[in-house]
């Protein structure tokens, strides 16, 4: 018999449910037959979020139609996502994540003047011709401040609000994004720096929708900019682990560590140039084509030694042998002491790195070479739909979000570079 203070203190205690995830990915000719196909696989149990991504090789009629029919025969409680390059493991199609008697708090950022648009502010950054409407209330802070009252690219995170919902901890944060997301990922690495953040940045489809990104937010509308996502309060029995690896990645030389930097900007590495030593290398090594980019693992501050999985990959974005200035496309201040190692991208074939077998807990997202999107390759349209059971991911051109265990959370926008996530 139980006495009736343990019997209190049971129907007291926080109640957690058992964490049930669906994954699962078609494709099919038309959207209505993704949907049907994935309906008739899931049966009929009303999931509390559906997660929703579609490659960019429908149209905007396709989209419309899409939040729609998931909303009518779905009924999930909550819905977002948004337009990718290309689905996990079939390129045309639609990929789910379903979460069923899950612990959610969905959340909606839209776009606004008070909005900060972090990433344009970097030394070395230039925006895209689809991005100039998005940015349209970001002055130049760079051509304002000069470079010699330039100190940071990050901002005063006290200033920020989280989302309405997210003021307690919780298990993992999910996101779909337009390229601008760092106001909210400083924010909630600032109040919970050791919970996994992952997600992806939306496919550039000023073409297709007519905006610069499509995202789906909880009420059914198409945002044009702006963050979808959740967080997400359900008590796992295994840690959410954020793996990355960048298959087109070699290194170049031997590690080095910061001794002068401002921002994101290295002015010397072992006491010298940055640039300077990178044109070293260049001329040292094999022959390289005069389009080739240069990256930059960078080593979280504190750490000598370099393991790989704990490095986040920048690119470098120009570069001044005369003075040996150096700007890394990165929103992360760098740090005296921080060590870092030169990378260049090797020559590849194609590969949808979202077409890698994943385990049976894992999302996997990776990011595609802006040569090798699907609107320069385009993919064959199938004739019959196919479901993927137990697959959940996609790739785009423009990035994804990886937060691991505190280590500030970036956009990875390596090409090739794939991230995996036990959910």
């Amino acid at each position: 018999m139980l006495s009736a203070i343990t019997r209190k203190c049971i129907a007291e205690a926080p109640h957690y449910s058992r964490s049930y995830w669906t994954k699962l990915t078609t494709t099919g000719a038309t959207i209505e037959e993704c949907v049907q196909t994935s309906l008739d696989t899931l049966g009929q149990k009303k999931p509390n979020i559906c997660v929703v991504l579609a490659s960019k090789s429908y149209t905007l009629g396709h989209y419309r139609k899409l939040t729609l029919d998931l909303h009518e025969k779905l009924k999930p409680k909550y819905l977002i996502g948004g337009v990718v390059d290309r689905v996990a493991q079939a390129n045309h199609g639609i990929s789910l994540l379903l979460g069923f008697d899950e612990d959610i708090v969905p959340f909606t950022i839209n776009d606004s003047q008070d909005r900060l648009k972090i990433r344009s502010t970097s030394v070395g950054r230039w925006g895209r011709v689809e991005d100039s409407e998005r940015i349209k209330y970001q002055s130049e802070h760079i051509d304002k401040v000069g470079l010699e009252n330039f100190g940071s690219v990050s901002t005063p995170v006290q200033a920020y609000q989280l989302p309405p919902g997210l003021e307690n901890k919780p298990s993992f944060v999910f996101t779909v994004s337009d390229n601008e997301p760092d106001q909210l990922l400083q924010t909630l690495d600032h109040h919970y720096p050791d919970v996994a953040k992952v997600g992806i940045i939306g496919a550039s489809t000023p073409f297709v929708t007519g905006e610069p990104y499509t995202l789906f937010n909880s009420d059914g509308e198409i945002m044009g900019s702006g963050i979808v996502g959740f967080a997400s309060y359900t008590k796992s029995n295994t840690p959410h682990n954020v793996r990355v690896t960048h298959a087109a990645m070699e290194k170049m030389g031997t590690p080095l560590k910061i001794t002068r930097c401002r921002g994101n900007i290295i002015l010397d590495l072992d006491e010298g140039g940055a640039t300077g030593l990178l044109l070293r290398l260049i001329q040292d090594g094999p022959k390289l084509s005069k389009d080739e980019e240069f990256y930059l693992s960078i080593y979280p501050p504190g750490k000598d030694d370099t393991s790989d999985q704990d490095a986040t990959v920048s690119r470098i974005t120009s570069g001044d042998p005369s003075r040996g200035n150096m700007s890394i496309d990165t929103t992360a201040d760098l740090q005296v002491g921080q060590v870092v190692q030169f990378m260049r991208k090797r020559n590849l074939e194609f590969k949808n790195v979202s077409s890698d077998p994943a385990e049976e807990d894992e999302i996997v997202f990776g990011v595609s070479g802006k040569d090798h999107t699907i609107d320069v390759l385009p993919v064959k349209i199938p004739d019959e739909a196919n479901v993927i059971p137990g697959v959940f991911g996609a790739v785009s051109e423009n990035g994804v979000i990886v937060g691991r265990n505190n280590i500030p959370t970036e956009v990875l926008d390596v090409p090739y570079s794939k991230v995996t996530f036990n959910i």
